[in-house]
Parts: C-alpha cells; sequence; structure tokens
C-alpha cells in the first residue's frame, strides 16, 4: 500500500507538470498526451530498474564530490524535458527554460507539502500515508492557483516576445536549476522534524508568489498604458479620415456646383454627348474619391476588437501612403477570437506587411477578408504576385523571396500557429495571385 501510495504521487507530480506545461503554452490539455506521460513515467521506471540507470547519479557524486541532490534534481530535469519535447513542444529554447523553472516550482512545491505533512504527522508513518492523497489533491491545487490565478502564461508571453538567443535561455536555465539546488540543499541542513523545515520553503515561496503578483500589476499597468496610446492613435487616424472625407465633400460640392454650370450651358446648346461625359466624370469622381473611403470606415466599424481594428487603420494608413489598391471587405460583426489578442495581431500584421512588400514597388492590388461565422473566424489575405514561390519552403527558415525579413516574418508567424491546436493556415497561389487563410475555429 505504501509503495502504491508513493507511486500514485510522484505519478501526480510529473503530471502536474506538464498540465502546467500545456497551460503555458495556450495549448489544450490533452487527455491521450497526459497518458503517454503516465507510460514514459513507468517507462522511465522499469529501465531504472532493468539497467540501473538510477545508479549514475551516486555515481557521479562519488566521481565529482558533489552532492547527491544536484544529481537526482538534474536527472528530473533531464527526463522531463525529453517528455516535453517528444509529445509536447519541439521548440528547444522554450521546452529547456519552461521545464527548468516548471519542474523546480513544482518540486518546491511538492516539498513544501510533504514537509508539512511529516510534520503534521509527528514521524507517525502510516499518519504521513494516510494523509498523502489529500496532499495530493492539495498540490494539483495549488499548481492551479499559480498557473491560473497568477497568469503564468501570461508572464511567460512577455519573457518570451523578447526573443532570448538560446545562448541566452540556456544561461538563464542553468541558472534557475542552480538556484533551486542551491536552496534545496540549504533546506536539508535544516533538522528533521522542526517548524523550520517547511516554514522557510513556505516563505520562500510566498516571496516568489509576491514578486509575480508585482510583475504581473506592472505588465498590466504597461498594458493599460499601451491601449490608452492605442485608442486615441485609432480615433486621431478616424478622425483623420473623416477630415479627408468632409474635405472631398467640400471639394466635390464646389466641383458640382461648375460642372451643373456647365451641363446648364451644354444643355442649351443642345449638346447631348457633352452632357453625358461632363456626368460621368462627376460620378467617377465622387467614387474613386469619397465612396472608397466611406466603404473602409464602414467596413472597420464591424470590428469591435479596439486591437484589431487599431493596427488596421496603422495598416491602411501605409497602404494608401504606398498608394496600393485595398479592398476590405468585414463579414459579420468582430467581437471575439478564440486566440490571443496579440498574436492575433501579429499574425495579421505579418500577412498584410507580406502583402505590401510584395506589391509596393509594381502596380498591383490587396484584398483583405475578415469573416466571423459561427463555426469559425478566417483571416483572408490576398495580393497580386510578382516572385515566383516554393508553398512547401515559404515557412522554412531562410527561404525567402524578397529579403530576409519577409523569411523571417513568416517563420515567426508559423510559430505563432503552432502554439494553438485550433489555428489552421491555408496558403495557395492562383492566377498569379498569393493567397492566406487564417481559420480559427
Amino acid at each position: 500500500m505504501k509503495v502504491f501510495i508513493s507511486i500514485f504521487g510522484n505519478l501526480c507530480w510529473v503530471l502536474s507538470i506538464f498540465w502546467a506545461y500545456q497551460k503555458i503554452i495556450y495549448q489544450k490539455v490533452s487527455f491521450k498526451k497526459m497518458c503517454y506521460v503516465a507510460i514514459f513515467y513507468f517507462g522511465i521506471g522499469l529501465v531504472e530498474e532493468v539497467l540501473h540507470t538510477g545508479e549514475i547519479p551516486y555515481y557521479l557524486s562519488d566521481l565529482t564530490g558533489i552532492d547527491i541532490f544536484f544529481f537526482l534534481e538534474l536527472e528530473i530535469f533531464v527526463w522531463c524535458w525529453i517528455i516535453s519535447y517528444t509529445l509536447f513542444d519541439r521548440n528547444l529554447k522554450r521546452s529547456i527554460f519552461l521545464i527548468a523553472c516548471i519542474c523546480s516550482v513544482c518540486q518546491q512545491t511538492f516539498f513544501i507539502l510533504n514537509e508539512m505533512l511529516w510534520f503534521l504527522s509527528n514521524g507517525n508513518v502510516q499518519i504521513y500515508y494516510l494523509l498523502n492523497l489529500p496532499m495530493i489533491a492539495l498540490l494539483f491545487f495549488t499548481i492551479y492557483l499559480i498557473v491560473e490565478k497568477l497568469n503564468i502564461a501570461r508572464i511567460y508571453r512577455e519573457f518570451e516576445y523578447k526573443n532570448f538567443s538560446f545562448i541566452q535561455i540556456l544561461g538563464m536555465t542553468i541558472i534557475v536549476l542552480f538556484i533551486y539546488d542551491l536552496l534545496s540543499y540549504c533546506l536539508q541542513m535544516i533538522p528533521v522534524k522542526s517548524k523550520e523545515q517547511f516554514l522557510i520553503p513556505l516563505f520562500l515561496m510566498f516571496i516568489m508568489i509576491l514578486t509575480m503578483i508585482y510583475y504581473i500589476q506592472m505588465v498590466s499597468l504597461k498594458d493599460k498604458k499601451k491601449y490608452s496610446d492605442m485608442l486615441v492613435k485609432q480615433q486621431n487616424l478616424y478622425i483623420q479620415d473623416l477630415e479627408k472625407i468632409q474635405q472631398n465633400m467640400r471639394t466635390f460640392k464646389h466641383d458640382y456646383k461648375n460642372m451643373m454650370s456647365s451641363i446648364y450651358l451644354q444643355s442649351k446648346e443642345g449638346n447631348m454627348q457633352e452632357i453625358e461625359s461632363t456626368i460621368s466624370k462627376l460620378m467617377d469622381e465622387f467614387d474613386e474619391d469619397i465612396d472608397k473611403k466611406m466603404n473602409l470606415t464602414n467596413q472597420l466599424a464591424n470590428i469591435q476588437i479596439n486591437e484589431i481594428k487599431s493596427l488596421l487603420y496603422s495598416k491602411i494608413t501605409e497602404i494608401n501612403r504606398q498608394h496600393i489598391s485595398l479592398h476590405m471587405e468585414v463579414l459579420y460583426p468582430v467581437q471575439t477570437i478564440k486566440m490571443n489578442i496579440m498574436d492575433a495581431c501579429r499574425v495579421l500584421g505579418i500577412l498584410l506587411d507580406n502583402a505590401i512588400d510584395e506589391v509596393k514597388d509594381h502596380e498591383g492590388d490587396m484584398n483583405l477578408v475578415l469573416s466571423n461565422q459561427e463555426d469559425a473566424f478566417h483571416m483572408i489575405v490576398e495580393n497580386s504576385l510578382f516572385h515566383d514561390v516554393d508553398i512547401e519552403k515559404i515557412y522554412q527558415e531562410g527561404y525567402s523571396t524578397k529579403g530576409t525579413q519577409r523569411g523571417m516574418g513568416l517563420i515567426s508567424l508559423q510559430k505563432i500557429i503552432d502554439k494553438y491546436s485550433n489555428v489552421t493556415i491555408a496558403t495557395q497561389t492562383v492566377d498569379n495571385r498569393f493567397i492566406q487563410e487564417i481559420t480559427i475555429v
């Protein structure tokens, strides 16, 4: 019974690590993959039993003189990283750093709860094992609170946006593991069965949580300022568009009076061809100068997500500056998207930047369609194509039809999409048109 409780407790601890990992990288928690984790766990135990690989940390400790605890923790980290890289995430930088952080936090939480349990049982082994099951439930609940309520995914996303190099990530990973091992070694020096054995790590975790809360508040303040600046920028762009429409209306009104006078004189002379030509010119100028801006304004009114609306205002301003023809349609009001808004903005921004980059030096055009239906949200960006494109290679690192920055943009796009199981991308070329469609279900 004791062996069963011990194995079950360790398994739950391992599962909590990979539950947290999936939540932090915005993956849907997969029951199938969690079952594979359990199989890995028992497989590793079997390998250690048959091949005696569990003795390697002890051998390395004797060989180097370094405390055995360091090698045991390193072994746990290596196995957890292998599982994460195999089942959940092939992003090497992210998997190494996140597994180090999550393992450290989960092990520290497990250690605190375990020591608290041992203290409460007063050294009674039977009571200790009897309380193990509620401790496992408490472990899951604690990890849930840390990941969900402290919004660790948000903290990590801000960290990931800094785009550290692999060497920097590796260095930070080593620092995390070193700090945890040093802390664990110091805690081992505390006398057994004393209150300090769980109060000190509990206090340290409390400090860590307070630090996270402070960081989240700082990030929230930063986001609020960014959001406020974005709204001001959006309102300014909107006002500028209205002023341009108003100015065009004034110009049109002035031209309208002159043309009416011309039509009146032409009618008195009975020159019907000149009258038809003047009226046609009048209608064409109205369609080109005013109707186009009014149509874009009406389409943008259907977008009720301020971050996306602000992005589109900015891109439309750039498109107009480049004298690129744009046709935009927003089918049904866009109120919510089942994707992180900042990631959605990055995806749409990359698609539009690539389209602008392709047509800006040619007489090309762009089409943008945003369709918000019940079953899915679609982003479709289409542009004239002036270069040969290999669809199978465009998302490979180093491939580009026009400069390295364009290639890097598509790589970033693929990395963002890979984070979500509900997001897909379809790319095709048809009649010298390059079409990319993002579907969010």
